[in-house]
């Protein structure tokens, strides 16, 4: 008995590797020459795991299987990014057209279609949460509503499945709705944030809520400025800007202040691509030698990214006479733990021009939501840089940890949309070690 189980065990082993060489593997000619073969023995792995009540698979092996099961429904005479084409970093719903659907529903592994269909739907969600956050957050409500009775056994596993199929045929139909409607993709995102389905702002009529759009698009694009989102004056005036519009077509007013939150948070989501391009500002460093009472008055040290990265980190201040100091003009009153640095990479555009100077303070205090910090990894890097430092905006989710809490999601967000975010899943203490804050762009040196 004991031989027997070892033997399964053994087996159920070396069929997990196989898989792994094989999803490294496609589309190789060769990979793909077994992949029946391959087949088989997944399916006889997946008859003894049933009987093992403490077998189940790993988020590991499904996102194997399911790269498997994508790259049979991608054909291409090229190397393609099995990855993208599942959806586990950039998804593409296209691949959801209704033969392949057809195909997923048919697919004897029930859970295995299940989970495809979901990472899918997740990823397309999270792509369009960068263009349309009310679009975004519907289909998010509903996926999670589907999952939810999947996961209570409210409904069948092909009950689930034919929900999901629904969804992303949803999806697809959306992506025509600006063409319906006679509206651009951002003014479609700006319709969508007034609430057009609540029966109270229906009476005002298709015509006048997509006008209301246009208008809002308009007027906020011409009033944003490089740092909209983080000066509450600008924020505020952007604030009364839409409240007048919305007056001005008969919007509900108890319905005004939902609405104009909506279409900040919208405006917030498409201005990296608005907002006007910083005009190249240039001053010129000023190195000096300061006496001792000079320092954080009317200068301050330059240092590289990296050695900032380390000497504030404890925080402790550049003090030493080998240091290179530089006299700025700034607005912020200088202090002890302020430095100016380089930043490299085009992801901050357009608030910081690649190759800025720029004005940091260490160490950060009180809240860092929202706030552009200058970041060191411990354990990923920086895809544009490839380096463990990073300038980015900060964001982050927190859960309740007992009598504490901890992080559960870091995200370091780009402002330039064609760069991804960097997220941190339930990161620990030192993962993400925030250095200091950006607080100020200087220019970049003539």
């Amino acid at each position: 008995m004991l031989a027997q189980e070892d033997g399964k065990a053994r087996l159920l082993h070396a069929v997990t590797e196989l898989s792994q060489a094989f999803a490294l593997s496609v589309p190789h000619d060769e990979a793909l020459r077994i992949r029946d073969d391959v087949g088989f023995f997944q399916a006889v792995r997946a008859v003894l795991a049933k009987n093992d009540p403490g077998e189940r698979k790993t988020d590991e092996e499904l996102d194997h299987a399911i790269r498997q099961i994508i790259s049979k429904a991608v054909i291409s005479g090229e190397v393609i990014d099995i990855f993208a084409a599942a959806g586990l970093k950039k998804p593409d719903i296209s691949i959801l057209s209704d033969e392949f659907l057809a195909e997923v529903r048919g697919m004897p592994q029930k859970n295995l279609a299940v989970e495809l269909l979901r990472k899918l739907l997740a990823g397309e969600i999270k792509t369009r949460s960068r263009r349309n956050v009310v679009q975004a957050r519907s289909f998010a409500e509903m996926l999670e509503r589907a999952l939810k009775k999947y996961q209570s056994r409210a409904i069948e596993t092909a009950q689930v499945i034919e929900e999901l199929i629904g969804l992303a045929r949803d999806m697809r139909e959306t992506n025509a709705r600006g063409e319906k409607l006679g509206l651009s993709n951002d003014e479609v995102a700006f319709y969508d944030a007034l609430e057009t389905n609540d029966s109270a702002v229906k009476v005002l009529g298709d015509e006048t809520l997509r006008t209301i759009a246009r208008e809002l698009v308009a007027t906020v694009r011409n009033n944003l400025t490089i740092d909209w989102t983080v000066r509450e004056n600008v924020r505020a005036q952007l604030r009364v800007l839409v409240k007048r519009i919305l007056r001005k077509y008969g919007y509900p007013p108890d319905k005004q202040e939902k609405a104009t939150q909506t279409v900040l948070e919208q405006a917030e989501v498409l201005s990296g691509g608005w907002a006007p391009q910083v005009p190249e500002i240039r001053f010129r460093l000023r190195i000096v030698q300061p006496r001792p009472e000079d320092r954080y008055v009317t200068c301050v040290p330059l240092v590289p990214l990296k050695v900032a990265a380390g000497a504030f980190s404890d925080p402790q201040h550049f003090e030493d006479d080998n240091c290179e100091w530089v006299e700025i003009e700034t607005k912020h009153r200088l202090r002890p733990g302020m430095f100016v640095a380089q930043v490299v990479g085009k992801s901050m555009e357009p608030p910081i021009p690649d190759g800025s100077y720029c004005l940091f303070a260490a160490p950060v205090t009180g809240t860092r939501q929202g706030k552009t910090v200058l970041v060191q990894l411990r354990d990923t890097i920086d895809p544009e840089t490839g380096e463990r430092y990073t300038v980015k905006r900060y964001e982050s989710e927190k859960v309740s940890a007992g009598d504490s809490w901890r992080h559960s999601t870091i995200t370091l967000k780009p402002v330039n949309p064609e760069f991804e975010p960097i997220e941190v899943t339930d990161a620990q203490e030192g993962q993400v070690q925030v250095v200091a804050e950006c607080i100020e762009v200087l220019g970049s040196s003539s």
